[in-house]
């Protein structure tokens, strides 16, 4: 007799700390969709032996993995964390113990609904999601031959319905020498050239703005083309995630 899911989700609740697998790609939880089931899967594993055995086999696979130890205390900035990008189950694992848990029934979901629409934290699970999974693969190590057998170009065209659906939230820094001049931050890749970035929700955000005074605006997909400041080279989207740079180029592309 395996562990039950309602022994797995008391022991989940109860544990003073879990091990989650993130991956390199994203700087994200690792995303895995269910074969039978088509849920997506995030990896919680009970102790730190058991991650890395689980690591080192998919670092052998050139999935790029690394574990996160998430303590008590955090927990609910974790299970945000997961709600926003979309995940709907958990892969508990604990000694030769493994099981599948919805995620919802280790922690109620937040009711966003609920709020009025003018405090309603922006949070965009299915484009996160559909991020999550393209970079996934794009940034396997893999020769040619094997990238042939990757559905790239499946999951771009997910991704990219999804950014045109998708609202986003663009930094405005106020001048501290004239208060009434908006600033626009910006991030220099290593080549020296200017990249403006937007974010798909307000957790994004945050990793961004690590603490600092920033205003936000919150607009569609299609807007973005006027708002790119003259010097940048490009937009990217979540800087601090899954790290997706559009050119001026490829944003008209895909605006049609």
């Amino acid at each position: 007799m395996g562990i039950s899911v309602e022994e797995a989700v008391k022991e989940i609740q109860g544990r003073e700390s879990v091990f989650i697998v993130y991956s390199q790609a994203t700087k994200l939880p690792y995303v895995t969709c269910g074969e039978e089931t088509y849920n997506d899967q995030v990896w919680f594993f009970a102790n730190e032996d058991q991650l890395k055995e689980f690591g080192k086999k998919k670092i052998e696979e050139k999935n790029l993995v690394m574990g996160m130890r998430y303590d008590k205390k955090d927990f609910p900035r974790m299970y945000g964390l997961l709600f926003s990008i979309g995940a709907n189950t958990v892969i508990w694992n604990r000694d030769e113990e493994q099981i599948e848990v919805d995620l919802e029934k280790i922690v109620r979901k937040p009711d966003l609904e609920k709020m009025e629409p003018a405090r309603r934290p922006l949070i965009n699970p299915t484009l996160q999601l559909s991020g999550i999974y393209f970079m996934q693969q794009l940034r396997r190590p893999v020769d040619e031959e094997e990238r042939k057998k990757i559905n790239l170009r499946e999951l771009e065209e997910e991704l990219i319905v999804n950014l045109k659906k998708s609202e986003f939230l663009v930094a405005m820094e106020p001048d501290p020498e004239e208060p009434k001049r908006i600033r626009i931050p910006y991030l220099k890749n290593k080549e020296g050239k200017i990249l403006q970035p937007v974010f798909s929700d307000v957790m994004e955000f945050e990793k961004f703005a690590k603490g600092r005074k920033l205003r936000i605006s919150k607009l569609p997909f299609d807007k973005l083309p006027q708002i790119l400041m003259e010097q940048a080279e490009a937009i990217v989207v979540n800087p601090m995630g899954f790290n997706l740079l559009l050119n001026k180029e490829q944003l008209k592309k895909i605006l049609g």
